[in-house]
């Protein structure tokens, strides 16, 4: 299953019923939605070839967008990106928006067929890090994986942050694949040849593993969920010392959190 996904323009032709009379305001979000992280300015040209939308009024919806804020002209390009008005905008959605609430109910059902770890991450696209804001500690006695709340990793190390990776960009793959890639253990996979094929693996399972890369004698089963735009919000993970699932039993588990991933993007 490949689970990389994309965001569309959408096309003004397929306005529904409801959307009649509100073209014009269908027309600023399709232009404001081109603006993605693997494609953060635009310039007039290449707006009017993405959307279909006349000239003219990709002129006026830039100007009147830059002058609201929501745009911002990058001095001496002719190209835009977003503008603080739009940032100001996220961060207020942000701070309404509690993913772990919404994901509360889907952790309690995953911890009813496994007694593993099971680890709730969002991705954190400021610093292209994976973060741990929940989690339902192993109910299994003797030696159990956890993590700290509030814990981040890079978007290579482990299974949980390499699930988010495979769902970005082929061109957010490689920009990030040009910097330095920290080690945590000697296992931590920083060979990039390895990197970009784990991740073609990656997308066409649906689900990521890894061992002993961030923890020595933890590995980790992990798959991705996304937002209606299709760009990854964060990951359901299953954490375990090393050995403990054979390699059937981590294929049953990495295919049921795959359809719990899937299940966790219809909210949102």
């Amino acid at each position: 299953m490949n689970v990389k996904q994309q965001s569309k323009p959408v096309q003004t032709s397929s306005l529904t019923p409801n959307q009649v009379g509100v073209g014009l305001l269908h027309k600023a979000f399709e232009l404001l939605n081109l603006f993605q992280m693997d494609r953060v300015d635009w310039s007039q040209s290449e707006i009017i070839e993405a959307t279909g939308v006349s000239r003219s009024t990709v002129s006026r919806l830039v100007r009147y967008l830059v002058e609201t804020g929501y745009l911002a002209e990058i001095p001496k390009t002719g190209r835009y990106s977003l503008g603080m008005a739009a940032i100001n905008l996220g961060q207020r959605a942000q701070a309404g928006f509690d993913i772990r609430a919404i994901c509360q109910p889907v952790l309690e059902r995953l911890a009813k067929i496994t007694p593993e770890t099971i680890i709730l991450t969002v991705f954190d696209k400021v610093s292209n890090s994976v973060v741990c804001v929940d989690q339902i500690e192993s109910r299994r006695g003797g030696l159990r994986v956890f993590e700290e709340i509030g814990g981040n990793f890079p978007l290579h190390a482990g299974a949980a942050p390499r699930a988010i990776l495979a769902c970005l960009s082929d061109q957010f793959v490689d920009f990030y694949l040009k910097g330095k890639l920290q080690s945590f253990t000697k296992q931590t996979m920083i060979d990039k040849t390895r990197l970009k094929e784990e991740i073609e693996h990656i997308r066409v399972q649906g689900y990521a593993f890894s061992s002993e890369e961030t923890y020595e004698g933890a590995a980790g089963i992990s798959a991705a969920f996304l937002d209606s735009a299709g760009q990854p919000l964060g990951s359901l993970a299953i954490a375990f010392p090393v050995n403990r699932l054979d390699e059937q039993e981590q294929i049953t588990m990495g295919r049921q959190l795959r359809k719990f991933a899937d299940e966790t993007s219809q909210l949102f």
